[in-house]
């Protein structure tokens, strides 16, 4: 097993070792004293990278996510230097580099957090002292990842799937509906393994524990799924190349449906509350968002209003609330009827379901 990929690939890390010197070399001096540690996380910190084989051979396929620690993390120098090195770095790699840069008391409770237990669990120091997180990961505690985590992972997931709804049939768009069913297999499983306190960083292992899951009756066909994103995650190719339309279409339809299902599980669990259905879960008079205090609310919408030109709704679940509620109707309904309650009816440029993919997109991205 290679450092960053699940095999031995010589050639590709050789080009992330270059990559890293040559982030290491741009850091200017005067910065150094408030870079704590530049950490590699995600799959290729993981030794779990994706590998592409491709007819002029192996690329690397997968965001290299890097978490710069800091105790300035708003610094304007050390910000101008970060985005000038993922835009450069992006480029030269042909994938996304990504930098989220962040005190380090934000992983001192990695063992709640999806991404912080998996960055402790396992990553690779570019920049900083090699132990940098042995203290963190000495303290992680299997099993505690919060439910909170799984409603997350499942909207952004979720959201894949709609805006794969609304791009399935356009020609150039076949890798975009691929990488986001492949996603959504995988989430599905993980989710349901942050249910039972079993979730653990290594998607390797996921799917070894995801094959000895019980699973309750209409839930069965995500053992088969997760393997499939399993798969895809490592090597990229497993799951085909597109042979139409059609069949992406209705693998959509049913992905959809059964995130449907997994969501409101895990939502049920989560609140509280009798969902009978995702209807049932866009009224409920009750708190769907998490994270915002209560009296924060309306002032992030006035904030967005004033900004942004527009609010979700309602006011007093904002924002994520309100987001939750538009996307199980986006993932269900044909005429997209009832979603202008959550987002800003003005915003919507068609009909039908595709008529809030702009929209959607817009304030997923703010608070994705």
């Amino acid at each position: 097993m290679g450092a960053f990929f699940p095999g031995e690939q010589a050639e590709l890390e050789s080009r992330l070792q270059d990559h890293f010197t040559r982030v290491r070399e741009s850091l200017p001096s005067e910065l150094f004293p408030l870079v704590e540690a530049l950490v590699l996380g995600g799959g290729y910190g993981r030794g779990e990278g994706g590998v592409l084989e491709s007819a002029t051979g192996p690329k690397l396929y997968n965001d290299l996510d890097y978490f710069l620690f800091t105790s300035e993390p708003e610094n304007e120098a050390l910000l101008e230097w970060v985005r000038a090195m993922e835009r450069e770095e992006t480029a030269a790699l042909e994938i996304d580099v990504e930098v989220k840069c962040l005190p380090k008391s934000d992983v001192a409770e990695a063992s709640s957090s999806m991404m912080f237990f998996d960055l402790v669990s396992g990553h690779h120091v570019v920049f900083g002292p090699e132990d940098y997180l042995a203290e963190a990961k000495s303290e992680l505690r299997p099993g505690c990842i919060q439910l909170a985590e799984a409603t997350r992972l499942l909207w952004n997931r979720g959201s894949g799937l709609y805006f794969s709804r609304c791009r399935v049939g356009q020609r150039e768009e076949p890798d975009f509906v691929l990488r986001n069913h492949a996603k959504a297999k995988l989430a599905f499983g993980d989710a349901w393994l942050v249910l039972q306190s079993s979730y653990v960083a290594s998607c390797q292992e996921r799917g070894r524990r995801m094959a000895q899951v019980v699973l309750p009756e209409g839930l069965e066909s995500l053992r088969e799924l997760h393997r499939q994103g399993v798969a895809f995650k490592i090597s990229p190719q497993a799951l085909g190349e597109l042979d139409g339309w059609g069949r992406l279409e209705a693998e959509n339809r049913a992905l959809r449906a059964l995130w449907q299902k997994v969501f409101l599980r895990v939502e049920r669990e989560r609140l509280g509350l009798e969902l009978r259905d995702f209807r049932s879960y866009a009224r409920a008079q009750h708190r769907l968002g998490h994270g915002a205090p209560l009296w924060k609310n309306p002032l992030l919408a006035l904030r967005d209003r004033q900004k942004r030109g527009g609010h979700l709704r309602p006011v007093w679940d904002y924002p994520r609330g309100a987001l939750y509620r538009a996307l199980v109707l986006l993932n269900a309904e044909e005429s997209g009827e009832g979603v202008e309650r959550f987002l800003p009816p003005e915003e919507r440029d068609g009909q039908g379901f595709q008529g809030w993919e702009r929209s959607f997109e817009k304030w997923w991205h703010f608070y994705s």
